[in-house]
């Protein structure tokens, strides 16, 4: 009786020991199972944290780049420009150039030119008292005889004057003579004012000595002239 009493007791405490046991191992299971759950959501939140932070850095390098792209692209567009500056003086220069070459040209041209036409000035004015006293002793024998031998001379003499009358014309040298023409100072000298009111104010009455232009251009000589004037 005692026996099974006893084999009772250590039956119940078998038990209680089979069942402390238990759950003492359910509990370190558990322990271990929420260790392992800890660890795992501390890992996902180290590796949620290691993805954002790659994210972030990605981000930023993305950034940067953009930004590196965005300098490069305003240095571009700012060389791009001083380009097109600098092609576009390029142009200019060479039109303003191009423009001085072609002024300098007609210039040259002008100046040979002129130096052509009015290089013998000097020589052609010393000519003209030669004509002028031809034509006076022309005039002057016409006046006062008319024996053959002086108009052998006058002559002699017209055809002298015919030669100098050919080479003005060469030389494109006219002759200021006219009369009845209003004065004009750029090619006129009054030497004399003849007062009438029979013809109108400032007009050649008389020339007393013709002038002569070179090319029409350059006078040689001005007309000597007399010149009308109104009586008061």
């Amino acid at each position: 009786m005692i026996d099974e009493q006893e084999k009772k007791i250590k039956n119940v405490k078998s038990e209680k020991h089979q069942k402390y046991n238990n759950e003492n191992n359910e509990n370190n299971e558990n322990n271990e199972n929420n260790e392992n759950n800890e660890n795992n959501e501390n890992n996902e939140n180290n590796e949620n944290n290691e993805n954002n932070e790659n994210n972030e850095n990605n981000e930023n390098n993305e950034n940067n780049e953009n930004n590196e792209n965005n300098e490069n692209n305003n240095l571009i567009n700012e060389l791009s420009n001083e380009i097109c500056l600098l092609n576009k003086k390029i142009i200019q220069k060479k039109i303003e150039s191009e423009q001085d070459i072609i002024t300098l040209y007609e210039r040259v041209n002008k100046d040979i030119e002129n130096a052509r036409k009015f290089s013998l000035e000097k020589v052609l004015k010393d000519f003209l008292p030669i004509i002028d006293n031809i034509e006076r002793a022309v005039d002057l024998i016409e006046k006062n005889s008319s024996q053959d031998i002086f108009l052998k001379i006058i002559n002699k003499l017209q055809n002298i004057n015919d030669l100098f009358k050919k080479f003005f014309t060469i030389f494109s040298i006219t002759k200021i003579d006219s009369c009845n023409v209003p004065f004009d100072p750029l090619i006129h000298q009054a030497m004399s004012i003849h007062y009438t009111n029979t013809v109108e104010p400032n007009q050649i009455i008389t020339v007393m000595q013709p002038g002569y232009t070179l090319h029409k251009i350059r006078l040689l000589r001005p007309a000597m002239v007399i010149v009308s004037k109104n009586k008061t």
